[in-house]
């Protein structure tokens, strides 16, 4: 599997478990905004209620995951390189979600885009030259 795969991959399975862990927490949340008619349900009398936003911007954020993953998986099919900081980048976004959060899935984050680097560095193919 190539690179541009692997991270679309990767990036798909974070985006429905960042949903899915978003649907079990926020159930309670969504019920209520649900019920209240979804339409600017997450401000009240001119005041933002941060349990809706919160849970409105965990699951956009699922949702921008499945879509990059897709858009990277698009890239795979026609053999189009993802750009060399895309990894080292992804990781250093976990790396700083993980101090911020210390615990969330952020460790997906930096593991998903530490694996191409460390294939990359360890497992490269020998040369037809040696």
């Amino acid at each position: 599997m190539n690179r541009a795969a692997f991270l679309g991959s990767g990036l798909i399975v974070t985006g429905l478990l960042h949903n899915l862990v978003g649907l079990l927490m926020g159930w309670d949340v969504l019920t209520e905004m649900h019920q209240e008619g979804w339409f600017a349900t997450t401000v009240v009398n001119g005041s933002m209620l941060f349990d809706r936003e919160a849970i409105v911007w965990f699951l956009s954020s699922g949702v921008l995951f499945l879509l990059l993953g897709s858009v990277l998986r698009q890239l795979s099919t026609y053999q189009i390189p993802v750009p060399g900081l895309f990894a080292p980048s992804l990781t250093l976004f976990g790396v700083i979600l993980a101090i911020i959060m210390p615990f969330s899935g952020a460790y997906l984050l930096i593991l998903l885009g530490a694996l191409p680097i460390l294939k990359d560095k360890f497992w490269r193919r020998p040369s037809h030259l040696s």
